[in-house]
C-alpha cells in the first residue's frame, strides 16, 4: 500500500459562521464524515494517530481502488494501493452506494471540482482531489457543535 506523506501547509486558515481562526494544526479530526446519501466513510481498517481513517473509492487513469485519507484536518496523508503521482486528478465516491463525492465549489488554485466529506449536523470539510494540492477549507453550520464532535486531545487555538 503506497503511503504518502506530504508537509501541511501550516499558515492555512479554517472558515466558518463567517469567522476566520488560525489554522488549528492537525487537532481537529473528522470522527463522524458521510458521504451526500449518509453513509459512513469512516473506517476501522487504517488509522492515523490512532483515529479512524476516512475512506472512498478512488478512479485514476482508468484504474479503481481505495483510498484511506488522515482524518486530522490540515494533514494531507493519505494510504492508496493505486500508485498516484503529483498532477493526477483522481475521482472519489462513496464506497458503499458509489455517489460521487465531488461538489460544486471550485478549488482556487486548481480550477476544478473539490470533494467534499460531511458532517454531523452540518457543515463539511472540503478538498482538492488533484494530488499535490493542499487547498482545503472547513465549513461549519454550527462552530460550537462542530468543535466538540471534533477536537482530539487537549489543544489551544493558535490565535
Amino acid at each position: 500500500m503506497r503511503q504518502v506523506l506530504p508537509a501541511s501547509g501550516a499558515g492555512d486558515e479554517v472558515m466558518g459562521n463567517d469567522t476566520i481562526l488560525k489554522k488549528i494544526t492537525g487537532n481537529l479530526a473528522v470522527k463522524d464524515g458521510r458521504c451526500p446519501n449518509g453513509h459512513s466513510l469512516m473506517t476501522e481498517a487504517v488509522r492515523f494517530d490512532g483515529q479512524k481513517a476516512v475512506t472512498a473509492t478512488v478512479r485514476v487513469g482508468g484504474r479503481t481502488g481505495e483510498i484511506f485519507l488522515n482524518p486530522f484536518y490540515g494533514r494531507f496523508e493519505y494510504k492508496c494501493g493505486l500508485d498516484m503521482k503529483p498532477g493526477d486528478i483522481p475521482a472519489l465516491s462513496c464506497p458503499e452506494c458509489g455517489v460521487s463525492l465531488a461538489v460544486d465549489t471550485i478549488c482556487r488554485l486548481c480550477n476544478i471540482p473539490m470533494f467534499a466529506v460531511h458532517l454531523a449536523d452540518g457543515g463539511q470539510v472540503e478538498a482538492c482531489p488533484k494530488v499535490g494540492c493542499h487547498n482545503h477549507a472547513l465549513k461549519i453550520i454550527d462552530l460550537d457543535a462542530q468543535l466538540e464532535r471534533m477536537y482530539v486531545g487537549e489543544t489551544k487555538f493558535q490565535m
